[in-house]
């Protein structure tokens, strides 16, 4: 059904006045926002056109009408907008780094874009922020999240996620093809080895799946060969070693499977996974079919994923992290996978282990995940985490001003099904907690991007920010 929907809203361009004159109200480009957010989240792609109220304009058009729109929304305003005639991007770049930018910044940003349109009559081939240079098409993505966000809570978000509009190659099966790999002897610093982990991670998460190769310093390596770099950067990291890494000729193994399951490792077990995985492929040149973690066996696209969080973490913080959270292969390539109800019902089923107890220590996830029970916090932290660790899309839901005069601040977890946000069925799976108790106007609290790929205890940061950002 969205997918007809999708067809019905976006009609190719030639059916598109060049010009007009004409204006839209603001509550039409609002509505429209969460289409185009769900469009491009599907399809990894920016719409060429988009209907508004009764007006198709261009994604150029589109731009323009979303930057006005946040403008105006910022200063309590929904003065409609006019459609102008606005030109593509000669040469759309960016250079922009996966990151969080605050409300200030992006309604500063939307008023540069629409001086740009106003000015030259095309779209800047990037627009400058914190993270670096955006290209238009992220920048329609970045704003149609924030109208949207504002269409289902009535405000402006404080802060929207951004991460680099990324097209590597990969594969749509359930096991990947790993490239033949590159020649051996070339060297690489750990910030490169960095790099290219952040940058291997926005793909896996933005495409849910794994590439056959990744680009370190302008090479194309394997995936075997890029869990060589990563496995021997964590034993040298520490080991206290910043040498670089030479690469060597790795091959895929024969037979990759896998046991694990979603949960946290400490820095001694995956360091100690980081060591096997090295010493295995310096005996026979091939990645292993799997390691043995206290969590279960781990096929190599897992390690390479989850040691991929390792060293970004480094890259940010100047040390390994204390623990990781592991992401298993099958969750990781759940949206090529065909089986996502049967990853639901496995969260939900397992959720439903965990005791209820209230108390604010028992708000964190790090505490639900140790003490096997936790508040409805707890829960709503644990569904998201679980569910965005597996490609669907989450998001943790409250209510503006908490129930009863502030005097519980109720959260839950609702799940994009079939383009629709759906509470989570507690009862389904028999939960101990609970989802929507009517207590007033619902708010979201973190959506979909905000939240993923945090740590637990961030997660749990944010949570507290942004419901404390509503009372």
């Amino acid at each position: 059904m969205l997918l007809l929907f999708s067809l019905a809203v976006f009609i190719n361009a030639e059916d598109v006045s060049a010009a007009s004159t004409t204006t839209v109200d603001a509550n039409s480009i609002i509505k429209s926002a969460d289409t185009v957010k769900n469009y491009v989240e599907t399809k990894k792609t920016v719409p060429n056109t988009v209907t508004v109220g009764s007006k198709t304009v261009t994604k150029e058009q589109y731009l323009y009408l979303l930057s006005s729109t946040t403008t105006n929304l910022n200063k309590n305003s929904k003065t409609s907008v006019t459609v102008k005639t606005v030109s593509k991007a000669p040469n759309p770049t960016e250079n922009v780094k996966t990151g969080t930018l605050t409300k200030s910044e992006y309604v500063k940003l939307s008023g540069k874009i629409t001086t740009f349109v106003n000015t030259y009559g095309r779209l800047p081939n990037f627009i400058t922020t914190s993270k670096g240079k955006m290209n238009p098409d992220n920048l329609i993505y970045t704003y149609a999240k924030i109208t949207a966000f504002y269409k289902t809570n009535n405000r402006l978000s404080n802060t929207v996620s951004v991460a680099p509009w990324i097209k590597n190659e990969g594969t749509s099966s359930t096991t990947t093809t790993a490239a033949k790999p590159a020649p051996s002897g070339t060297s690489f610093t750990i910030p490169q080895i960095v790099t290219a982990a952040k940058n291997y991670r926005n793909y896996v998460d933005s495409n849910y799946k794994t590439p056959s190769t990744v680009t370190v310093n302008g090479v194309k390596v394997n995936t075997p060969q890029f869990l060589q770099l990563l496995s021997y950067a964590i034993a040298n990291l520490n080991a206290e070693s910043k040498a670089s890494i030479t690469l060597k000729t790795v091959t895929a193994p024969a037979n990759p499977t896998e046991t694990v399951k979603a949960g946290t490792l400490q820095l001694s077990e995956f360091v100690k996974l980081a060591q096997s995985v090295k010493s295995t492929i310096a005996s026979t040149g091939k990645a292993p079919n799997y390691v043995t973690s206290s969590l279960g066996n781990m096929r190599y696209e897992t390690l390479t994923y989850n040691f991929a969080k390792v060293i970004q973490f480094y890259g940010e913080k100047a040390r390994l992290p204390n623990t990781l959270d592991v992401v298993p292969y099958s969750s990781l390539n759940s949206a090529v996978t065909g089986n996502v109800q049967a990853i639901i019902d496995k969260i939900g089923y397992d959720e439903a282990k965990y005791g209820t107890i209230q108390g604010n220590k028992y708000s964190y996830l790090d505490v639900f995940l140790a003490e096997g029970k936790g508040n409805c916090w707890g829960s709503a932290l644990y569904l998201y985490w679980r569910l965005s660790a597996s490609g669907i899309q989450a998001r943790i839901m409250g209510y503006i001003g908490g129930i009863a005069n502030n005097s519980f601040k109720h959260a839950w977890t609702q799940v994009l099904i079939n383009g629709v946000w759906t509470n989570w069925n507690y009862a389904k799976y028999s939960s101990k907690h609970c989802g929507d108790v009517g207590g007033g106007q619902k708010v979201v609290l973190v959506d979909q991007n905000e939240g993923k790929g945090l740590s637990t205890s961030a997660l749990t940061n944010l949570l507290i920010k942004e419901y404390y950002a509503v009372l």
